[in-house]
């Protein structure tokens, strides 16, 4: 991780339950390592009742899971699994994912997945929303008092991705916390990265890539495994998850060395 000696208590802001161990989970590793506390509170984690959209069915089906399984509960264990394993808190948020939410016109406002890391979405990010997420992340930035705040920047664009990375923006300025945003994978690794284009007032700072040692790499890869409703999407014969998040990040590195990509906010 970009090693900090201000950094003490670092709070990651994670859109779903998995995002933060793909896109930075070898940077809370060495973190913690470090002896840094770590928190990763995910937004979009709360439970949905039925009835689900067609796209949270079919959802569903893909992670494995029967229409009598609480969906959410079963990725919340998880996701408490693979952050234990890199040996950092968990927090999960009461949102729902954007599958389980309906347009204010009523209808659903997933309409149809398009691929495993990027779905088709009625435009626009709600401020209501945004709002009621930056307050609950206030919270959690006065309870846990971070001295650094990291979230996603939203490289493929995915509503919840720039929903809770919007919120975190502004409840980071809210606190006067400084903040950064990872590189979203694996967006960049299937070619969905796009601008990141941030609210007015923000801007990126100039990239930085931290590499880690073998040990934290295998930890973070570890812990991603144990997301087994995911992987069915993002791992296979012919899609390799892990050696195309090795290959990728070796082709990033200056140096050729596994690690991540994250950018300081300005403002």
């Amino acid at each position: 991780m970009f090693r900090n000696p201000e950094v003490s208590r670092l709070l990651a802001i994670s859109p779903h339950l998995d995002d933060a161990a793909l896109s930075f989970g070898a940077g809370v590793a060495e973190a913690a390592q470090d002896g840094v506390k770590v928190t990763v509170y995910t937004v979009f984690a709360g439970t949905a009742p039925p009835p689900y959209s067609p796209v949270a069915e079919e959802m569903h089906e893909v992670w494995g899971l029967s229409p009598e399984d609480d969906a959410p509960l079963y990725r919340r264990k998880e996701d408490a699994a693979a952050l234990g394993h890199l040996g950092v808190d968990h927090r999960h948020g009461r949102f729902l994912d954007s599958i389980y939410r309906r347009s204010p016109d009523g209808r659903w406002l997933t309409d149809r997945v398009v691929g495993p890391t990027q779905d088709e979405r009625r435009p626009g990010i709600d401020p209501d929303l945004v709002a009621e997420i930056r307050d609950d992340i206030k919270s959690v930035i006065e309870e846990i008092d971070p001295t650094l705040v990291v979230t996603c920047a939203a490289v493929g664009g995915n509503r919840d991705h720039v929903t809770a990375r919007n919120a975190a923006l502004f409840a980071a300025r809210d606190k006067n916390v400084p903040i950064r945003l990872w590189e979203d994978l694996p967006y960049a690794l299937f070619g969905k990265a796009r601008a990141v284009e941030l609210p007015d007032g923000f801007g990126l700072g100039s990239p930085d890539f931290a590499p880690v040692g073998a040990e934290v790499r295998t930890r973070k890869f570890e812990a991603v495994a144990k997301y087994p409703s995911q992987l069915g999407m993002l791992d296979g014969p012919e899609r390799n998850l892990f050696a195309r998040l090795e290959e990728y990040s070796r082709k990033t590195s200056p140096q050729h060395e596994y690690g991540e990509t994250t950018w300081p906010v300005v403002h």
